[in-house]
C-alpha cells in the first residue's frame, strides 16, 4: 500500500508538471497567434501562404548611402545585366504577351472576357529579420534601401449636402465625384534627406512602402491594359491588322459605333447605355494591397484611356473596385479562413514523394551545397526566390556567387531560382490539385456566377446584385492566385513554373452562332496565358483554340464553392508533435516582434507564479486527503492485532495510548462518543 501511494504521488506531481508546462505554453501559443494575425498581411514565398510578420528591428534611424537616382528613367531600366529571366517582365517581354487573334473559321461572337492578373514589379514584401536574404543584403545600400517615385492619390467623396443631394430619374442617390486628391507620402519617418543619404524609419529603410508597386511595374500594367483594347476593342484606322480586333468576332466594344450591345444574343450583357468603364459593364476586383489595386487600376487606363479622358474637366471618371479585408479574403488560398487548405497543404509536404524530393535529389543537393559552399548558408532561405528577383529585376547588385544568368539553365542563379520554384509550388497539383481546387473555390465561384448568368441564362438570370453579367470582370491579384488558378484546370494546364510579373491569364467566352456539332452547348470559351493559348491542354478539349463552355463548367463547378464549415473542417486532430511545432513557430514569430522577448519573459513569469499557486494549492489538498488515510490504516492495524492478541499471547489489555492517538487525529470522529470496544 505504501509503494501504491508513492507511486500515485509521482503520478500526480507529473501531472502538476504537465499543467503547469501548458499553463506556460498555452497563453505564449494565443498571443503569438493574435499578435501574428494582427500584423499587416505579407504573403510568404517558399513557406506556407499565410502572412508573415513585417517585424522592423532596423527602425532605428541610419545613415545610408544611396544611389542618388534608385530608378532612372525607363530608357536606363533593364541595362544592368545582359540577361533578364522572364520573371522581370521586361519591355521586350510584355511584348511578346499580345492577346492573338482567332484562328478558325466557325462563326462566334465574343461576348464576355474574364481577366485575372498578377501585380506588376515591386518591393521586397516584408523587412528585416523575417525576410533573410544572404549575408550584407540589409547592411548594403544598394539591396536594403528602397526609394520610390511612384506615387499613390487618394480621394475623398463629395457630400450630398455639397452636391444637393442629386438623383435620377428613378430617385436613386447618383454617385458623387471627388472634389480634390491627397498624394500619399512613405516619408513621415524620414529625419534627412539629400541627394547622397537618407535617415529612415521605415521598414524598408527608404520611402517605399513594403510590396509596393514600382514605377516598372506600373509600365507593365500598362502594357497589359493597351494588349486587352487592342484585343476587343475596335477602333477604326487606330486597329491594326495584326490586332485581335481587326476580327469584327473577337470585338466587346466597336468605337465607330453608337449601339455597343451584343448582337444576337438574347439576354442582356452590361448597359450599353452607361460608360463602357463603369458597372454592368466593367466588373473590377481586387484585394486590399498597394500593388494589387493600383496594378489594376493602372490597366484599367491602359484600356480606357481615351474614354476616361474624355469626361472633360467638370466631370470626374469613378470605377467601382470591390475588395475585402486582406486576411479573410479569398483571390490566395486562405488557410485561415479555412483550416483544411492549410492541412491540405501540411498533407503535400508531409509526403513520401516531397520528402524523398528534398532531401535525396540532385537538385535539393545541389542547392543546398551551393548555398552552403559559395554563399555561407547553412539552409535555404525561405524567401531566397524573391530577393534573387526583386533585386535582379530592378537592377541591383546581385551575390557574386549568383550573378550568372544566362537563360540557359545551367548557372547557379536559375538551380536555386528552380529549386525554389519547385519547393513552393509542390502542392499545387499535389494529390490532383487537392489544395488548389479547395483553396481557390472561392474565387472561382466568383468568375463563374459572371459567366453562368451567360452560358446558362435560363438558370442563371441575374446576379444578387440584380445587375447583368459584365462584358469585362477584371481580378487584380498576385502569382499565388494564377498558379493555383491554372492549376486546377488540368495536370497539362499549367507548366509549374512561376507567375511573371504583370501575368494574365484571359478566359474568353464566345456564342458559337452556327449550329456547329462540337459546341452543344452554343458557347465555347478560349482559354490565354500570357499571349499562349492553352486551351488544348484541357483535358476533353481537342487540338481546336475554342472549346464547348460546359466542359469548363464541369472542370471548375465541382470544387466552386464558398469556404464552408463542412469543407474546411480539418480531419487530423492536432498531435503533441504538431502542436509543439505550431508553439515553436508562434514563439520565433512572436520574437521576431518589436517587444517579443520582453512579452515572452512576462508570460514566462505569470505563468510561472500562476503554476505555484496552483500547484500549492493542488497539492494541500492532496496531502490532507492522504493524512487522513494513513490514519484509517493505523486504526486497522490497531483493530487485526487486538483480534490476535490470544494467539500471540498477549495481554487482552489494548495499547490504548494507540487507540487514543489514532482516533483524536481522525478527522470527523467526536472522541466523545466513540465506543473504543466497538472499533475492535
Amino acid at each position: 500500500q505504501n509503494d501504491v501511494r508513492d507511486n500515485s504521488t509521482i503520478l500526480f506531481i507529473m501531472n502538476i508538471y504537465d499543467l503547469a508546462t501548458m499553463m506556460l505554453l498555452q497563453p505564449l501559443l494565443l498571443l503569438g497567434s493574435l499578435l501574428s494575425h494582427s500584423q499587416a498581411a505579407r504573403p510568404l514565398m517558399l513557406s506556407t501562404p499565410q502572412h508573415a510578420v513585417a517585424s522592423d528591428t532596423n527602425a532605428i534611424s541610419q545613415s545610408i548611402k544611396l544611389d542618388p537616382d534608385p530608378f532612372p528613367e525607363e530608357d536606363k531600366t533593364y541595362t544592368k545585366y545582359e540577361h533578364y529571366p522572364p520573371y522581370c517582365s521586361t519591355p521586350q517581354e510584355m511584348e511578346k504577351r499580345a492577346i492573338p487573334p482567332l484562328d478558325t473559321n466557325i462563326q462566334t461572337q465574343l461576348v464576355h472576357v474574364t481577366a485575372l492578373i498578377r501585380h506588376g514589379s515591386r518591393t521586397p514584401f516584408s523587412g528585416a529579420p523575417s525576410y533573410k536574404c544572404w549575408n550584407g543584403y540589409w547592411e548594403s545600400p544598394d539591396t536594403g534601401v528602397w526609394n520610390c517615385d511612384l506615387l499613390t492619390y487618394m480621394s475623398p467623396p463629395a457630400t450630398t449636402k455639397e452636391k444637393g443631394k442629386e438623383v435620377d430619374e428613378h430617385g436613386n442617390l447618383l454617385d458623387e465625384e471627388p472634389d480634390f486628391l491627397f498624394e500619399k507620402r512613405y516619408d513621415a519617418l524620414l529625419s534627412k534627406q539629400t541627394t547622397t543619404s537618407i535617415e529612415s524609419g521605415n521598414i524598408l529603410n527608404g520611402t517605399c512602402q513594403m510590396g509596393q508597386l514600382l514605377a516598372r511595374g506600373y509600365e507593365q500594367e500598362l502594357s497589359n491594359g493597351k494588349h486587352l483594347r487592342q484585343a476587343y476593342f475596335y477602333d477604326g484606322d487606330n486597329t491594326k491588322d495584326e490586332h485581335a480586333a481587326a476580327d469584327p468576332r473577337m470585338r466587346l466594344w466597336d468605337l465607330t459605333k453608337d449601339d455597343n450591345s451584343i448582337p444576337s444574343h438574347a439576354s442582356q450583357i452590361g448597359d450599353p447605355t452607361k460608360e463602357m468603364f463603369q458597372e454592368p459593364n466593367l466588373k473590377y476586383r481586387a484585394d486590399d494591397e498597394q500593388r494589387t489595386l493600383m496594378s489594376g487600376q493602372v490597366l484599367l487606363r491602359g484600356l480606357f484611356g481615351p474614354e476616361l479622358a474624355a469626361t472633360g474637366d467638370d466631370e470626374t471618371a469613378v470605377i467601382k473596385l470591390h475588395t475585402a479585408d486582406y486576411t479573410v479574403d479569398v483571390l490566395t488560398p486562405n488557410g485561415k479562413v479555412c483550416p483544411r487548405v492549410e492541412e491540405l497543404r501540411n498533407e503535400a509536404y508531409e509526403s513520401e514523394e516531397y520528402k524523398s524530393w528534398v532531401q535525396s535529389s540532385i537538385e535539393a543537393k545541389t542547392t543546398k551545397s551551393l548555398m552552403k559552399d559559395e554563399m555561407g548558408i547553412d539552409e535555404v532561405p525561405e524567401v531566397i526566390l524573391d530577393c534573387m528577383m526583386t533585386t535582379i529585376c530592378t537592377d541591383r547588385n546581385l551575390p557574386d556567387a549568383l550573378n550568372d544568368y544566362d537563360g540557359t539553365g545551367g548557372g547557379n542563379f536559375e538551380v536555386v531560382a528552380d529549386f525554389a520554384v519547385n519547393n513552393f509550388t509542390f502542392p499545387y497539383k499535389y494529390n490532383g490539385g487537392a489544395y488548389s481546387k479547395l483553396g481557390m473555390g472561392p474565387l472561382w465561384l466568383e468568375i463563374m456566377s459572371n459567366i453562368l448568368q451567360i452560358v446558362e441564362a435560363n438558370h442563371h438570370p441575374t446576379s444578387s446584385s440584380g445587375m447583368p453579367p459584365p462584358k469585362l470582370a477584371l481580378f487584380s491579384g498576385h502569382d499565388t492566385t494564377l498558379m493555383p488558378i491554372l492549376a486546377t484546370l488540368g495536370e497539362q494546364v499549367w507548366s509549374g513554373k512561376w507567375s511573371p510579373y504583370a501575368s494574365m491569364l484571359q478566359i474568353e467566352i464566345h456564342e458559337v452562332l452556327d449550329n456547329d456539332q462540337r459546341y452543344p452547348s452554343g458557347y465555347a470559351f478560349r482559354l490565354i496565358y500570357n499571349g499562349n493559348v492553352l486551351t488544348s491542354k484541357m483535358d476533353e478539349c481537342s487540338a481546336a483554340e475554342l472549346c464547348d463552355v460546359q466542359v469548363l463548367v464541369k472542370q471548375v463547378m465541382s470544387f466552386a464553392s464558398e469556404y464552408e464549415d463542412v469543407n474546411c473542417a480539418t480531419k487530423v486532430q492536432p498531435t503533441g508533435e504538431s502542436k509543439m511545432g505550431e508553439m515553436k513557430d508562434v514563439t520565433v514569430n512572436l520574437l521576431s516582434t518589436p517587444g517579443g522577448a520582453l512579452t515572452i519573459l512576462a508570460l514566462v513569469v505569470f505563468s510561472m507564479t500562476l503554476g505555484s499557486v496552483a500547484t500549492c494549492f493542488i497539492m494541500r489538498r492532496r496531502l490532507r486527503r492522504e493524512y487522513k488515510y494513513d490514519d484509517t490504516l493505523t486504526l486497522a492495524e490497531l483493530s487485526m492485532s487486538a483480534l490476535d492478541d490470544d494467539e500471540n499471547d498477549i495481554s487482552g489489555d489494548v495499547d490504548r495510548s494507540r487507540i487514543e492517538s489514532a482516533v483524536s487525529s481522525g478527522i470527523g470522529f467526536d472522541e466523545n462518543t466513540i465506543d473504543e470496544n466497538s472499533l475492535i
